[in-house]
């Protein structure tokens, strides 16, 4: 098993004579695509339907618990990622860390498995699919992670999009309430013109 995911990372990873397109783009996609999710999550509880709402804030508290359960895993299983044991190219610095599994890949598939499950935004739940199967990928060829830190990262996020679903009645019940009160008041507080902030109500 162990020799199969070296094998299947050095088919992935970098070859020396890689395009160096290909090598800026796996760099900005492992390092930076990362980014665009949390700002997609903002976007669609300002302009999406607040209906869907709690089904954004559920997903946003499944990625947070995938990405602890990520460090609960990291304790129970070590493995040092390919440049710490001389295998492969590695074009990103990176600190010598636990590889197992990948927090960058957990993160975003969780928030697009989350976004299906839940219904708050399934045509863009796939899209962060999408993205997180770039990142996992890039990830590998950069030379931060084995396949198998991207498999198991894959599973945890199914695992948490589920829990999302789960996740939205007592988030509604329990969290929304205050947490639509304190967003109103801000943009009231703010003044900020409600063609571009659309309030709930009103």
């Amino acid at each position: 098993m162990l020799a199969m995911n070296d094998q299947l990372f050095l088919h992935i990873n970098a070859a020396p004579d890689a395009s160096p397109s290909i090598i800026y783009a796996a760099e900005l996609i492992a390092s930076k695509l990362i980014d665009l999710v949390p700002v997609l999550l903002v976007a669609l509880w300002i302009w999406g339907k607040p209906l869907r709402r709690t089904g954004l804030v559920a997903s946003s508290i499944a990625a947070a618990l995938a990405l602890g359960t990520n460090q609960l895993v990291g304790l129970l299983w070590f493995e040092p990622r390919p440049f710490m044991i001389g295998l492969g190219r590695t074009l990103v610095v990176h600190a010598p860390e636990n590889s197992f599994p990948s927090d960058h890949t957990t993160f975003i598939l969780t928030v697009g498995f989350a976004l299906i499950a839940t219904r708050a935004a399934p045509t863009w739940g796939k899209v962060v699919i999408v993205l997180g199967a770039l990142v996992g990928w890039a990830r590998i060829y950069v030379g931060l992670h084995f396949p198998v830190d991207i498999l198991a990262s894959s599973l945890i996020a199914c695992l948490f999009g589920i829990i999302a679903a789960l996740l939205e009645l007592p988030v509604g019940l329990w969290i929304m309430p205050s947490l639509e009160w304190v967003y109103e008041g801000a943009l009231e507080a703010l003044r900020l013109p409600p063609c571009v902030f659309p309030r709930r109500h009103g």
